[in-house]
C-alpha cells in the first residue's frame, strides 16, 4: 500500500492567460469540498429520500514569499485584486512528485494573507472559491 507524504506535494496556477506554471516555495494546500443535496420524498413516504446535487469547493494554498520570477507565484498571490474576474484561474493541486496524482479546477482568488515575523521566514497564505467541475486524477 502507498502512502503519499505532504512533502511531495504541490501546486500549479494560471490566472488565464498563458499556460500552468508551478507556484514556487508551496508549503501546504487544502481543498475542502462540499455537495449540496435535494429532497426526493415522496408524498406518503415514511422516511426522507435524497439525490446528490451541485458541488463547490474552497480552499488555501500557503507558500514561502520568495519574490521570485519565472513561475506563477506572483500571479497567484495578486490575482485577488482582479476585478469582475471571470474565474479563468487554473489550479493543480498535487499530491505526488511525479504529477500524476491530482486536483484540477478553475477558482476565483478571494483573499492573500501575508505574514512577516521578526527571525522568521515571510509567508502568504491565499484562499479560492472553485468554479466549475473539479477533476480528479487521484
Amino acid at each position: 500500500m502507498a502512502f503519499f507524504r505532504g512533502e511531495e506535494g504541490s501546486v500549479s496556477f494560471d490566472n488565464g492567460t498563458g499556460s500552468v506554471g508551478a507556484v514556487a516555495s508551496t508549503t501546504a494546500w487544502t481543498l475542502d469540498t462540499t455537495k449540496d443535496t435535494l429532497e426526493t420524498t415522496s408524498h406518503g413516504a415514511t422516511s426522507r429520500s435524497f439525490v446528490g446535487s451541485l458541488i463547490s469547493g474552497s480552499g488555501t494554498v500557503d507558500l514561502l514569499y520568495t519574490a521570485t520570477t519565472g513561475d506563477d507565484t506572483a500571479e497567484v498571490i495578486t490575482d485577488v485584486l482582479t476585478t469582475e474576474d471571470a474565474g479563468d484561474a487554473s489550479f493543480n493541486l498535487f499530491l505526488d512528485t511525479s504529477g500524476t496524482k491530482k486536483l484540477s479546477f478553475n477558482a476565483i482568488i478571494t483573499g492573500t494573507s501575508f505574514s512577516s515575523t521578526v527571525g522568521d521566514i515571510s509567508t502568504v497564505s491565499v484562499s479560492f472559491v472553485t468554479t466549475g467541475a473539479i477533476t480528479s486524477a487521484i
